[in-house]
């Protein structure tokens, strides 16, 4: 390993920063602790709230310019009663909302500035504005006791940045340096920065690039997991993407992994470490399924046929790059519902939640190209539950919109399970899944569109539920667009 923590620092660009009138809920001279917030928790209610992203939404007739819809939490969970839109168009947002933006490509929340509310940062990839370096930009929507109407600040990569083309496609956050203060992570088209503590409403923190291995090859850095692999007490990064196919000098090709050990003197960086095999290294989530006090990483690779594996490694003193255990799952591992079958794309998505409220993190896995009975890449999605020996198939569930209690019919193309996000919305300690079928037609007319719609499926002590089972789409908001896979987006 060699110690890249880092490569170029710069100073993050404050170009807007707008406050909502009313100013703050909590003054910024006595920010609560940032490990006070709860998760997910934009009005400090104590319950998580679900955000689910249009990046192709039509706003104001403006193509692609994107939207967000947000479902606040409560005791009996979500509900659209209580929700709210937000695009570059809603008050206290800077900019303007223009065609192929396409805000909400990816978010992330933490409590950034400090103040006990949870935050939301969003990226905007394909932004170009006068201020930004090359194509995107991330804006930092605050929390505050009534919600995200609290102004936001928007941030540059820096001109000489590696991220700073398409800026925001993919974000994490994470105490890197272990002082107990949440860290904004940002990856461009082929690089990845790191903002040091310090937001505030109006100004960003120092942001520092970080390698991506060898100088002059061109890395793409298509996800980003954040997790505490190595135990201690800061986050830590794995970082994925395909290598530049044309890169004759250094002959590489495929995927490649990046493991970024964080601590207070900077992250150290393992390039492609051997613990992780390539074949399945495209980085998808992290939590502790074996409940030993180490975050385990959730990788997934295709396979030969395109059936889709997960890769499970176990964290411990030595962090990803020092793991000795790991397991592949798919649908052929036995008490994993289903069989392997070509195009499956099982593990495509993957979130990580306690769902039966035991202690031991589970994992929902999404395969949207799964076919029920004849009809093709109608979509499925899998319960795999942790336990003291980690992730396995022992009583997996399986749903589809046939299953019985799911809202809806499966039809072909509806894509069920091409996003996914486990949490906890009505505060009973246990994980409620939200998954998103981009291609779900929601308007029931003679063309199939990907309208695109979200389920939710509660937790419960034996697992998931469909006790409770909940459906909207676009038309629950009284929105019309058609084929803009709606709620498509369900996190970084």
């Amino acid at each position: 390993m060699k110690r890249v923590d880092v490569r170029r620092r710069h100073l993050a660009v404050t170009a807007v920063a707008v406050l909502a009138a009313g100013g703050l809920a909590l003054p910024l001279t006595t920010p609560a602790s940032a490990v006070g917030a709860t998760a997910d928790d934009f009005n400090g209610d104590g319950y998580k709230d679900l955000v689910v992203a249009t990046p192709k939404a039509k706003v104001n007739g403006q193509t692609q310019a994107g939207q967000l819809t947000v479902l606040y939490g409560s005791a009996s969970g979500v509900s659209t009663s209580r929700s709210a839109l937000i695009s570059q168009n809603t008050a206290g947002v800077p900019g303007t909302a223009e065609a192929y933006d396409k805000f909400g490509t990816s978010y992330v929340t933490g409590d950034l500035d400090g103040d006990g509310y949870t935050d939301l940062a969003v990226g905007v990839p394909s932004e170009k504005a006068s201020a930004a370096p090359d194509f995107g930009i991330v804006q930092i929507l605050w929390g505050g006791s009534r919600g995200l109407v609290n102004g936001a600040l928007t941030v540059y990569a820096a001109s000489d940045s590696s991220s700073r083309y398409l800026y925001g496609s993919n974000l994490a956050v994470g105490d890197f340096d272990g002082d107990g203060h949440d860290q904004l992570a940002v990856t461009g088209h082929s690089g990845i920065s790191v903002f040091d503590d310090g937001f505030t409403r109006t100004t960003a923190p120092t942001q520092t690039d970080l390698s991506t291995g060898p100088s002059g090859a061109t890395r793409g850095t298509g996800s980003i997991v954040a997790g505490d692999f190595d135990g201690n007490g800061a986050d830590d990064l794995a970082v994925s993407g395909d290598n530049d196919y044309e890169d004759d000098e250094h002959g590489e090709t495929g995927v490649w992994l990046g493991y970024y050990a964080g601590g207070s003197d900077g992250m150290t960086f393992t390039d492609n470490p051997a613990s992780v095999p390539l074949t399945a290294a495209h980085a998808r989530a992290a939590g502790d399924f074996d409940k030993d006090g180490y975050d385990d990483l959730v990788t997934y690779g295709q396979g030969a046929s395109g059936a889709g594996t997960i890769a499970v490694h176990y964290g411990g003193t030595g962090g990803i790059p020092g793991s000795t255990r790991s397991r592949l799952i798919d649908q052929d591992t036995a008490g994993v519902p289903g069989v392997n079958e070509s195009g499956d794309g099982f593990g495509g998505p993957v979130s990580v939640g306690d769902v039966n409220g035991d202690g031991y993190a589970d994992a929902a896995v999404g395969a949207s190209a799964e076919a029920v009975g004849t009809l093709e890449y109608a979509g499925a999605v899998w319960l795999l539950k942790g336990s003291a020996s980690g992730l396995t198939g022992t009583g997996a569930q399986s749903f589809t919109q046939n299953t019985t209690g799911v809202p809806g019919t499966a039809e072909f193309a509806d894509q069920m399970g091409s996003g996914l996000l486990l949490q906890d919305l009505n505060g009973d300690g246990r994980a409620d899944l939200t998954a998103a079928a981009r291609g779900e037609d929601v308007f029931d007319d003679d063309a199939h569109y990907s309208d695109g719609a979200d389920w939710i499926l509660r937790g419960s002590a034996s697992g998931l539920t469909t006790s409770g089972a909940m459906s909207f789409s676009e038309k629950a908001f009284g929105l019309t667009y058609r084929n803009k896979s709606f709620g498509s987006v369900l996190g970084g």
